[in-house]
């Protein structure tokens, strides 16, 4: 787990990505995964208190990050070393170049990365660390070395890495020049003619001719030109880049990405939205390369997305043949010009940027007259079409990872100003955009007697995209970065993405925005697609689904100025929300009581749902937008769309065993302050709470919406409060009462004949029979729940009942038809995608068959159970599940596994209050012998040390 850590450092890692990066496909997982998790982290932050140097492991949300210096991992040493040395050759300093990189060696040389770690993750870093990372040190170690004349010492180092020349060409390079040099022509043209045979039986071409002509150049020369080929007489060797970039972070991927690709002529797109640092990244990876281009380097800003007018290609190909050495006014002809251009830069190692391209057309007369060039272009579009017509490598650039912002915004200010909590917020802040990060820095560096903390209050108030709006830097802020963006689609791709701003949720789909801008599905699709193209939104994990950048959200909404159009806009997305809710919950629910909707609320292309299954996953995918939409009705004033919108869809995420969710958003509608739905929500809230096993707060709403129901006169409310709190009641123990609660909320039902309610009403009542050991009653009240539960044609009564049925036979010890109780609930279940209650299912499966000696089944089900009892936050299913699989698992050694299994069963009973069974789990754990302690790692503690190791 810490390795895993190691090679991201200050990256947030999820549970399930730390879970395949520790335990590879032939490991045995723990049973509980995340728990064992869990247990390391605490073990690795009590050895990381103790160290010299701050180094933090943070848990939060489900994910886990390492705080730690860079320079103290091996692996960022070995790397950090490696770039001193290119920087030294560059400057022509070849023994300082060569002493650092030797250096760099000394720290990894035929270690292997991850040693520890098996897992398909893992060994994927290994690979790409070794061709990305040490395969170029070599290259650059021989190449030293050949300049300072240690021809032995190149054939010892290849030698001693035993790489496979044939894979890695460099290297193979290397190897022949040393060889020559060595006057050992004979081994070097056996060497090349085997090569040369496997690069064309491989239709390798391109690799072929270039070691035929390196070699051919070896046997005339004796060592390869390290000075350019001469250039045609009055051709010069242009050097057109812009000064390198101060301060560059991150994008480690990006560049190693790009070295692999511009090995020979190619065309390389790096793309991504406006701000983000195209031009940067490829001006940096010129400036740190040009060894590479012993022909010169071209550069032409094709002002795409700019004030002025765009660049085309008759002026591009002027200026690159007066770089060149050619005044173009010599040649009249455009045609001719080019056909010159062409001709010049045949045969050359040159590299080409065309940055800040608009769109295809804008380059693609240019590509042809590039073709032994490698091309770089830089554009804010994905150019598909460019894409579509050439064997384009696509380099995409993202935002700054959290920790790399934090750099470049410390870097950028200069001034030593080092609280890492303010710098990773106001970083935070930027989104990641190194052009918003720079403005920010300077903004904080012209006030050096200013607090950080007092930046961090002010953007409270104020948006950073005022920042650099006015003054000097006015064109350059981000603001005009974006507003350039946006001018060069057409209005309605404009009109969209303004409409869109106005949604509050993390992402958008194609109905919600086809209901915000009351535009047909198609014309949506096509201005969504459009708007991905140009990098100002970016698809969210499905086909329908898009989200904005914080930053760019903020320019969306900033454009609506008129108040009436967005008014308008703001209800029909909060009528969108309302009516696709209740079509989702009349799929869903159908037999039981309705929400009352307004009938006012326009139905604005609200979605419909051809069967549950479609309306549940709804429910389950839109849950952060529906949340955000309830926020934003309560404070907007849609006070009732506040109010239903969680009754609708909360049922859904209980049914679905997301009991969180469901709370969160119950809890969002109820700040609305509805009169009317307060009583309703509260009641909702005290039953979601009871699924939680949270009976004290479940009676504390329960009982709230009780008087609210009551002062209404509300006899359904008062129906539904009886028997929630007789629920509550038989969950703790108070079963005369709730018995008595249960009967009580059974006539009143009867009352108002609800036949729906009177179904759950039923065989809720016979559950507390059963806790009471009247069997007789409580199979009497499961047979009529049954009855009517299949009359009404409601699978989810039907399913509950068919499991309390299998609990009834289960303590009468009628084992076998329990079993075929529980599996027909589990089968009703399973369709009804019902988690939670699948999850109880699975705990009393694992009961049955464990006591009907059908070990196997009994550990396959408990691990069921005890996966869906954690996703739902089911505590006393998660107990008993544990329970369950501890004595299958105490049957045979090793027996690491019960006593985990029974330390974390009683821990729980434990918080659940219920000292009985905790106090049962003890005694078992004392009949195993052994030390009832945790297990421990499965490769036994970390060796901590200063200097982190991960090679």
């Amino acid at each position: 787990m810490l390795a895993a850590l190691l090679v991201r450092p200050g990256l947030a890692a999820t549970s399930a990505e730390l879970v395949d990066w520790v335990w590879g496909a032939d490991d045995d997982l723990p049973k509980n995964p995340k728990g064992a998790l869990h247990l390391y982290s605490s073990r690795l932050r009590q050895v990381l208190e103790n160290l010299p140097d701050q180094v933090e492991l943070i848990v939060a949300n489900g994910t886990y990050r390492l705080d730690v210096d860079r320079k103290t991992i091996d692996y960022f040493q070995f790397k950090a070393r490696l770039e001193r040395a290119r920087d030294l050759a560059r400057r022509g300093d070849h023994q300082q170049a060569l002493d650092s990189v030797r250096n760099a060696f000394a720290v990894w040389r035929h270690q292997r990365p991850l040693d520890d770690l098996r897992s398909d993750l893992a060994e994927a870093w290994r690979r790409r660390a070794v061709v990305n990372v040490q395969v170029p040190a070599l290259d650059l170690l021989c190449g030293e070395y050949l300049v300072l004349g240690e021809c032995d010492a190149v054939l010892a180092e290849l030698d001693d890495f035993a790489f496979d020349l044939f894979a890695h060409p460099a290297l193979l390079k290397r190897r022949l020049e040393a060889l020559h040099r060595l006057s050992r022509t004979g081994e070097a043209t056996e060497l090349f003619l085997q090569a040369h045979k496997a690069f064309r039986s491989d239709f390798d071409d391109v690799c072929a001719r270039d070691l035929r002509e390196f070699h051919e150049r070896l046997s005339e020369h004796g060592v390869a030109p390290v000075q350019p080929p001469a250039a045609p007489v009055g051709v010069l060797m242009p050097r057109q880049l812009p000064p390198d970039v101060r301060s560059f972070v991150g994008h480690d991927a990006a560049f190693a990405a790009l070295d692999e690709v511009a090995v020979r002529p190619c065309v390389a797109l790096i793309d991504g939205t406006g701000g983000v640092g195209k031009t940067a990244f490829v001006v940096h990876w010129a400036h740190t390369r040009t060894e590479r281009f012993p022909g010169g380097v071209l550069f032409a800003d094709m002002q795409g997305f700019s004030n002025g007018s765009i660049v085309d290609a008759g002026i591009v190909v002027d200026g690159f043949l007066q770089a060149l050495g050619v005044p173009p006014d010599r040649i009249a002809n455009l045609e001719h010009r080019a056909a010159r251009l062409q001709s010049l830069l045949s045969g050359r190692d040159v590299l080409a940027v065309l940055d800040n391209v608009r769109n295809t057309n804008h380059v693609q007369s240019l590509l042809p007259l590039l073709s032994s060039c490698v091309v770089l272009v830089t554009s804010r579009s994905h150019l598909s079409g460019l894409a579509a017509r050439l064997a384009v490598h696509r380099v995409p650039i993202r935002p700054l990872e959290s920790n790399d912002a934090r750099r470049l915004l410390l870097e950028s200010i200069g001034d030593g100003r080092r609280d890492r909590r303010e710098l990773t917020e106001l970083a935070n802040v930027c989104d990641g955009l190194p052009l918003v990060l720079k403005v920010l820095a300077n903004h904080i560096a012209a006030r050096p007697a200013v607090l950080l903390s007092a930046f961090l209050r002010q953007f409270e108030d104020r948006s950073l995209l005022d920042l650099g709006a006015l003054g000097d830097a006015g064109p350059y802020g981000p603001k005009a970065v974006f507003t350039q963006s946006l001018r060069a689609l057409n209005p309605e791709v404009g009109f969209v993405f303004r409409m869109i701003g106005l949604h509050p949720g993390p992402d958008v789909t194609v109905s919600v925005a086809a209901a915000l801008t009351a535009l047909p599905l198609r014309r949506v699709e096509a201005a969504l697609d459009a708007l991905v193209e140009a990098n100002l939104l970016q698809q969210s994990g499905a086909l329908d689904r898009f989200r904005f950048h914080d930053l760019l959200r903020e320019f969306a909404v900033a454009l609506n100025e008129d108040p009436a159009e967005r008014a308008a806009v703001e209800r029909r997305m909060v009528d969108f929300y309302l009516r696709t809710a209740e079509n989702a919950d009349v799929r869903v629910f159908s037999t039981l009581v309705r929400v009352p909707t307004p009938d006012g609320a326009e139905k604005v292309g609200a979605l419909r749902f051809s069967d549950e299954e479609s309306a549940q996953r709804w429910c389950v995918s839109e849950r952060h937008n529906v949340l955000a939409v309830v926020r934003f009705a309560a404070e907007a004033g849609y006070g009732k769309h506040a109010a239903q919108i969680p009754q609708l869809v909360g049922q859904t995420l209980v049914r679905r065993g997301r009991l969180d969710d469901a709370l969160t958003l119950l809890h969002a509608g109820l700040a609305a302050q509805d009169e009317d739905e307060i009583p309703v929500l509260q009641h909702s809230i005290g039953f979601t709470y009871l699924q939680r096993q949270q009976y004290g707060l479940a009676e504390h709403f329960v009982h709230a919406a009780h008087i609210g129901f009551a002062r209404r006169g509300y006899e359904k409310g008062i129906a539904g409060c009886l028997h929630t709190g007789a629920r509550i009641l038989v969950e703790t123990g108070n079963l005369a009462l709730g018995i008595d609660s249960h009967e009580r909320a059974l006539a009143a039902v009867r009352r108002i004949d609800e036949p729906g309610l009177e179904t759950a009403f039923l065989f809720r009542a016979g559950e507390a029979y059963q806790r009471s050991m009247d069997y007789a009653r409580a199979a009497s009240y499961y047979g009529q729940a049954l009855a009517l539960a299949r009359e009404q044609q409601d699978a989810d009564a039907e399913a509950k009942v068919l499991y309390l049925f299998g609990s009834l036979s289960f303590v009468r010890e009628r084992t076998a038809e329990a079993r075929d109780y529980v599996t027909a609930a589990l089968a009703k279940q399973a369709q009804l995608y019902s988690i939670g209650d699948a999850g109880r299912s699975c705990v009393l499966l694992a009961e049955i068959e464990l006591d009907a000696k059908r070990f196997r089944e009994a550990k396959w089900t408990a691990r069921t159970a005890l996966r869906l009892c954690v996703r739902t936050g089911d505590l006393l299913g998660e107990a008993t599940a544990l329970h369950v699989l501890g004595r299958v698992l105490r049957l045979r050694p090793p027996l690491d596994g019960a006593i985990e299994a029974f330390e974390r069963a009683r821990a729980i009973f434990v918080d659940l209050l219920n000292r009985e069974r905790a106090a049962r789990i003890s005694v078992e754990l004392e009949e195993l012998q052994v030390d009832p302690g945790m297990p421990g790692t499965r490769c036994g503690s970390p060796v901590i040390e200063r200097d982190w190791r991960i090679l």
